[in-house]
């Protein structure tokens, strides 16, 4: 089977720009950032993109169009024991997109209902059906997309969907801006205490922020590699994706802080901040109803092209090494996915479906998400950066490459690294253990 290919380079930017803005850049990033001393936490932040997540963009990148196969063929080619390790990959992966639906889900119904005119609190709306209603509109839209192709879905709508979230982003950032008080949010926003800099904490939220906001580690962007030509500098693309995503996170942090200052209410995380804070503030605005439409429209462009992104790993996993084609594959795990899912849509229903006392979702977030994703980012990292020859790393990074960066990479990936996942691995460990 001939492999499909990006039709250009700009297809595969934004296609790249949609994999790596998600949720973790919009409503994630401002909560770390207030948690973690507000300006002081950009510095490191900043250091851990650009030694942590770009140098694993391109020994992804680099592996990928270097064997031009999914995360398991590709492993497969350099020991052929590490198969499993691809498996382990996509199967984290997997059940990390299951619940990561069932939030995009939440999104689409609550930009529904702005558009309806209908006001719900988050918690009356977990009671009702639409959380798993919602969850199944949004895997099937996300299949759909998938099901097209590389060109004609992914990159097709990544055209659409990134430079309007640069748009939505730009006018809520604009709006933001002009509230009275904005000044005194931005301020702590972008003013460092650089004493903070010695509480090993802070560099630890960073290191992790920077992976998770990245996508990287996943195998998303080996997968999205394997799709490129060679005459495409993989250094200054990948520059440029990180750049993007760089923008979106600190854009997203103007936003926020500047709405908390104005309305004195403290940046909470994720569902709170999205789903119950800042529609209670846009209920107190002019032209709010416009406004909570925007921003719930932004978050979902966020979330659904990176849900495809992770959806397409498993595709190419299974064309790669079955017989099926696309479509078949892309239902099979679509179907798996809808079953691995359906128990998360439900955990804050009347049903409560809870585990050891926790909510379905939030357990499968810290056993996946929060120590799956980093462990099997390391077992990926080390295996191709220990197992493959460095030099043919280094020659593929540097192709067509202005900046002749690939021997760094390849010590980056080889020695500092690893330490870096490590770390997060222990710091998340020991955070859910004290």
């Amino acid at each position: 089977m001939v492999r499909e290919k990006w039709s250009s380079r700009i297809g595969f930017l934004l296609a790249g720009i949609g994999s790596a803005v998600g949720l973790g850049n919009v409503w994630r990033f401002p909560y770390i950032v207030g948690q973690n001393g507000g300006g002081a936490f950009l510095i490191p932040y900043l250091i851990s993109v650009f030694l942590f997540g770009l140098p694993l963009m391109l020994l992804e990148f680099s592996t990928g169009r270097l064997f031009k196969g999914s995360v398991v063929s590709s492993l497969k080619k350099i020991r052929k024991k590490f198969k499993w390790i691809g498996i382990a990959v996509v199967s984290v992966l997997t059940v990390v997109l299951s619940y990561y639906l069932v939030i995009t889900g939440w999104i689409l119904a609550f930009f529904t209902f702005t558009l309806l005119g209908r006001e719900t609190s988050f918690e009356s709306f977990a009671q009702t059906y639409f959380s798993p209603l919602f969850f199944v509109v949004v895997t099937i839209a996300a299949s759909l997309i998938v099901m097209r192709g590389v060109r004609k879905g992914i990159e097709k709508t990544s055209k659409i969907m990134v430079p309007a979230l640069g748009v939505l982003l730009a006018v809520m950032v604009i709006y933001s801006l002009s509230l009275p008080n904005a000044m005194d949010g931005i301020t702590f926003y972008l003013t460092p205490d650089l004493s903070k800099l010695s509480d090993s904490s802070i560099w630890a939220a960073a290191f992790g922020q920077a992976f998770f906001s990245l996508s990287v580690g996943s195998g998303i962007l080996l997968t999205y590699g394997s799709y490129l030509e060679e005459k495409i500098s993989l250094v200054n693309s990948s520059m440029l994706i990180t750049i993007f995503d760089l923008l979106v996170s600190f854009m997203s942090g103007l936003i926020v802080f500047s709405i908390a200052s104005s309305f004195g209410f403290e940046v909470a995380a994720g569902p709170k901040l999205a789903f119950s804070t800042l529609p209670q503030v846009f209920d107190k605005v002019p032209y709010g109803f416009f406004l909570e439409g925007i921003f719930f429209l932004l978050l979902f462009f966020a979330a659904l092209t990176s849900a495809i992104s992770m959806l397409e790993i498993g595709v190419a996993v299974l064309i790669d090494e079955t017989s099926l084609d696309r479509f078949k594959s892309t239902s099979l795990l679509s179907s798996i996915i809808l079953v691995l899912g359906f128990p998360a849509a439900l955990s804050y229903s009347g049903i409560s479906l809870q585990f050891t006392g926790r909510p379905v979702l939030d357990l499968m977030d810290e056993t996946f998400g929060s120590f799956g994703i980093p462990l099997t980012a390391l077992l990926l990292s080390t295996s191709i950066s220990w197992f493959l020859d460095n030099l043919v790393i280094a020659e593929e990074i540097n192709k067509n490459a202005k900046w002749k960066i690939g021997k760094t990479v390849v010590f980056l990936t080889r020695y500092f690294i690893p330490i870096v996942l490590l770390y997060v691995l222990l710091t998340r460990l020991h955070f859910y253990l004290v």
